[in-house]
């Protein structure tokens, strides 16, 4: 099997459209990329993670509704439509990306992301693999009670786009995703400005702010709540299922006495897939 015949075709943004833009497309779609594409051609690749690392470290005095998307946008990796779904994964874990685009002259046919991986996982591949075999067993969590500022420090700090909400009596209850706080920014950006799409500087800044709504805010007003798990010793190909069923990029591993062990994310399964 190639990875043209389960691969897809991409969702677009225009070149002069601005983070702001992005943020509202994403969310809406329920995506987690885009392609940039500029009289025609494809130029460049924005994923969620990369805005949401942007939205908050960025220093400029910009809003985000002026920034275009172009100052973040990375490179698009082409490949032939022959290649196989297990070198496709081998690519992407050693570039370290999360799509490849089949297509030529600068046009994207069609994209292959992991998601695609761990549909072709589930739907071809039937071997006993076990979760705890390939989960992260490190994960990063915060708690109910921690200000906002310091969730989204931990997020930039350790460049990850999730933790998981615990409360204070160190059960699991939810997870704060970047996607989470898109949502917050676009909610205040509608309060402040009439036409609901401006997300300024003062706003951005405030998430990061010790006297704003960065310290007033807390992770249980923001994060989503509920957890999807999954056992250690259940299958790969169950924890695939689960993935697609509930559209989530992981899964939260529970052992033998219901506690997290880890986390089985997309990654982990593209990682599986070139063992």
């Amino acid at each position: 099997m190639s990875i043209i015949e389960i691969s897809k075709k991409p969702i677009s943004i225009i070149k002069n459209s601005t983070i702001s833009d992005a943020i509202r497309m994403l969310l809406e779609t329920k995506i987690s990329r885009l392609v940039v594409v500029d009289n025609g051609k494809h130029i460049g690749i924005i994923t969620e993670k990369d805005i949401g690392l942007f939205l908050f470290s960025e220093t400029s005095r910009q809003g985000l509704d002026e920034i275009p998307i172009t100052k973040i946008m990375k490179p698009i990796e082409f490949v032939n439509q022959d290649i196989t779904p297990e070198d496709s994964a081998q690519i992407m874990v050693e570039k370290g990306i999360s799509s490849l685009a089949i297509g030529e002259n600068e046009e994207v046919k069609t994209i292959f992301t992991k998601s695609d991986l761990v549909n072709y996982y589930a739907e071809n591949i039937s071997d006993e693999k076990k979760v705890v075999d390939f989960m992260t067993h490190d994960y990063e969590f915060t708690h109910t009670a921690a200000p906002l500022y310091k969730v989204v420090r931990k997020m930039l700090e350790k460049k990850i786009s999730r933790l998981i909400v615990k409360n204070q009596n160190e059960e699991p209850v939810g997870i704060i995703s970047f996607r989470d706080l898109f949502r917050i920014a676009i909610e205040l950006g509608s309060e402040e400005d009439d036409t609901g799409f401006t997300i300024s500087d003062q706003i951005r800044k405030g998430f990061l702010s010790e006297e704003g709504f960065g310290n007033i805010s807390l992770a249980r007003e923001v994060m989503t709540e509920g957890l999807i798990t999954i056992k250690f010793n259940q299958s790969l190909s169950d924890a695939c299922k689960l993935i697609l069923e509930n559209n989530v990029s992981g899964l939260v591993v529970l052992d033998g006495n219901q506690s997290i062990s880890g986390i089985i994310s997309k990654t982990d399964i593209t990682k599986a897939i070139t063992k």
